[in-house]
């Protein structure tokens, strides 16, 4: 019954919605794709510069150790998890909407661009501090003033960031929902991978020319593009509601045609159908609570957490290890790199139009799991040192890296109904965001541990934890194709209902 319902809600809000136009609908998923391109660019603007950050300052770098390189990439998560913004901008996007939502987020991760190019490009990378703690000892005493204003900056841009992928995933579901939602979501990622593989890929090549803070400096202009494309966006959602409330009221006045003649103005019956939707989709505490209770949320927020540990993380380290371990330099490793994000830009499209299709979502996340497990398990090997197999093993991790996230993001709204589909987004990017905090940090603690008095790094071990969470990842998956058989969430089930 329970599911004959979540059914019955998702179709006859399908058929309502006033998206028929492809045209319109196709234009309103680049303009935010776009935005959170701007975003992924940024976030991986500074990855293929860490060994460049952690040179000498007689060679051009800032000097920075493996540990306060880790608390800078860590860093993106530290507001969303000790303030809890991820909950926050949750409630926020349910209780005030896309549009409020949407432009105060686009607008902290300019201001947390911003705040990092100061401290990469003002602060003197002479000058240490002493925090006063020490994160169970994952945190340096003392460390570089310029670390934590970076770090600071960046765990703004993070609140920021997050937050705009959820806005982002509820624009997606209100103007797909009933369509191509796979695809759609599958097509947003694939260009935010465009901007992270051309932040790893492009970035070295601004920082030799123009110097360390110049690949930052660019970044916060593409976000600033990025805010004035979301405020175009606002204008179109604001004419997609005006029309669904006008195609509910017309569908209330045909349905009901005795109390609509007792409604002299047909303004009258407008504004009783907006009261009603507004009544009808308000998010509560019981709606809260019954998010917390779904199994099934609670098993894509696990594999969502370890899935993106292991690999999120490893990007920030991946250029390190291929000079470190395969001898490239530092721009060739960048290309090298680049080939993960750059091979998702087409895979996760089509493993989007897969699921639209054919279904098998929770399949797909499975199969996506273990290849980035057994790629982990081969870089950790001390056997091989060729360049090729680090290219051919970097290709594999793309096709892991389009196939979960194709499934498992249009999978939640099967799950969780759209009024509560902006905090059950939020809860996940909270879990999510705790990996992406600790896991940098102790993968940067292990390379300290196991770098050589001449800087030379062995990368087994941190390989071996990112397989472990690859490993965590394959288990949470097998336990949700049973989960979903037991309870129907329709995991298995195409997306694509009926021919529009």
């Amino acid at each position: 019954m329970r599911l004959f319902a979540r059914r019955t809600c998702f179709s006859s809000m399908s058929s309502t919605l006033p998206n028929q136009s492809p045209l319109r609908r196709w234009s309103v998923l680049i303009l935010v794709a776009i935005v959170m391109m701007m975003g992924y660019v940024f976030w991986d603007i500074v990855s293929p510069l860490s060994t460049t950050l952690k040179a000498p300052l007689s060679e051009g770098g800032m000097g920075w150790t493996s540990e306060e390189y880790g608390i800078y990439a860590g860093s993106y998560s530290i507001f969303n998890i000790f303030l809890l913004m991820l909950f926050w901008g949750g409630l926020i996007l349910d209780k005030c909407g896309i549009r409020f939502t949407g432009l105060l987020a686009t607008g902290m991760m300019l201001g947390g661009a911003v705040v990092n190019y100061y401290a990469v490009q003002w602060i003197s990378p002479a000058l240490s501090m002493d925090l006063g703690f020490s994160l169970f000892g994952l945190i340096p005493s003392p460390i570089k003033t310029q670390v934590v204003v970076a770090s600071l900056g960046f765990g703004l841009f993070g609140v920021g960031c997050d937050i705009t992928g959820i806005t982002v995933s509820k624009i997606v579901t209100k103007w797909f929902t009933g369509y191509e939602l796979a695809s759609a979501m599958g097509i947003q990622v694939a260009m935010a991978r465009m901007g992270t593989a051309s932040a790893i890929s492009l970035s070295p090549v601004i920082a030799n020319a123009y110097g360390l803070s110049a690949p930052i400096l660019v970044g916060a202009a593409l976000l600033l593009m990025g805010l004035v494309l979301f405020i175009t966006y606002l204008l179109m959602d604001r004419q997609f509601d005006k029309r669904r409330l006008k195609g509910e009221a017309s569908a209330q006045l045909a349905e009901n045609s005795t109390a609509s003649t007792q409604l002299s103005d047909a303004g009258q019956l407008e504004n009783k159908e907006e009261q009603h939707r507004e009544n009808k989709d308000e998010f509560t505490l019981v709606d809260f609570l019954k998010v917390l209770r779904n199994p099934g949320f609670w098993l894509i927020a696990i594999l969502c957490v370890l899935f993106y540990s292991s690999l999120r993380p490893f990007l920030k380290f991946a250029s390190d290890l291929m000079v470190t371990k395969y001898g490239i330099d530092t721009m060739t490793a960048g290309w090298v790199v680049s080939i993960l994000p750059y091979g998702t830009i087409v895979l996760t499209p089509l493993f989007g139009i897969v699921y639209d299709r054919y279904g098998r979502g929770s399949l797909l996340m499975l199969i996506g799991c273990i290849i980035v497990t057994v790629c982990h398990l081969f870089l950790a090997l001390p056997l091989f040192h060729e360049t090729w197999m680090a290219s051919a093993t970097m290709l594999l991790y793309g096709v892991s890296f389009s196939l979960v996230p194709s499934a498992m993001w249009p999978s939640v709204p099967k799950i969780v109904p759209l009024k509560q589909l902006g905090t059950a987004y939020s809860i996940i990017y909270f879990i999510q965001n705790i990996g992406l905090m600790l896991v940098p940090m102790l993968v940067g603690h292990v390379m300290g541990t196991h770098t050589t008095a001449d800087g030379t790094t062995d990368f087994t071990m941190p390989m071996l934890l990112f397989a472990a969470l690859g490993m965590g990842a394959v288990v949470i998956s097998l336990i949700l194709m049973v989960v979903d058989r037991k309870r129907g969430y329709g995991l298995y089930e195409a997306n694509i209902k009926t021919k529009k």
